[in-house]
């Protein structure tokens, strides 16, 4: 007997279902996957994977809070820190890094970004609920710490940056990663991993209006690594 088809708690039962489920939805889209090929992927009877789920749809149902909980390395930042400019500019580091190149595993954080995407290609409803869950909190908070930052003087005269402008945040590194996701290279940036992060959150913060001298005074590559290392994330 295989150790994946030894009797488990439901619970776990459950979260392992899910976690096969994954990159089978993320490859074949939930039209694609089947229940038996979920199963064989489990280590399981298709009968015992009905016991813990009454459909495939509630199964891929499930899978929104089973992915890669990006908005969990932002919660510490969320509830340690005011609204403001120095807020701001890690923040959109933080986020950047952990949607690209992504945080944890890396199979489990590719495997979102294709369920993500081919929600996109569909109906839509599972990336809004991705979206709204994992990255609405991220944008909310950073419209508060833009208006500190406007305050303190940190944004450049006649920048309107808004909520658009902080959805970017998200959107340029979701491509970035998307575009990474193929084994061969797609595109050519001529240059390192590291550096890619670095101009893509500078790039960032002068889109939303940040004069580059609040963003050197705020902004280092090595603070970046304390924090993922302090909330566990690196």
């Amino acid at each position: 007997m295989s150790p994946r088809s030894t009797k488990l708690p439901a619970a776990d039962r459950k979260q392992a279902i899910l976690t096969a489920a994954a990159p089978l939805f993320a490859r074949l889209g939930q039209a694609g996957a089947t229940t038996k090929e979920i199963a064989k992927a489990a280590g399981i009877s298709e009968a015992l994977l009905y016991k813990h789920f009454p459909g495939k749809e509630a199964l891929y149902a499930e899978l929104e809070s089973h992915c890669v909980e990006a908005n969990a390395v932002g919660r510490p930042l969320f509830d340690g820190a005011p609204p403001s400019t120095a807020t701001l500019v890690m923040g959109v580091a933080v986020l950047v890094q952990a949607v690209f190149p992504g945080i944890g595993a890396r199979q489990s954080h590719e495997d979102t970004k294709r369920l993500v995407t081919s929600s996109l290609l569909g109906d839509g409803r599972f990336a809004k609920a991705f979206l709204d869950r994992h990255v609405k909190p991220w944008v909310d908070f950073f419209e508060k710490s833009l208006q500190a930052a406007k305050a303190a003087g940190d944004v450049e005269e006649g920048i309107h940056a808004g909520k658009a402008e902080i959805w970017f945040v998200h959107h340029l590194a979701n491509t970035l990663h998307l575009i990474s996701l193929p084994e061969d290279e797609v595109v050519d940036y001529d240059m390192s991993r590291e550096k890619l992060i670095g101009s893509a959150v500078r790039f960032l913060l002068r889109g939303l209006g940040l004069k580059n001298a609040a963003i050197d005074r705020h902004y280092n590559p090595k603070d970046l690594k304390n924090i993922l290392a302090r909330i566990g994330q690196e």
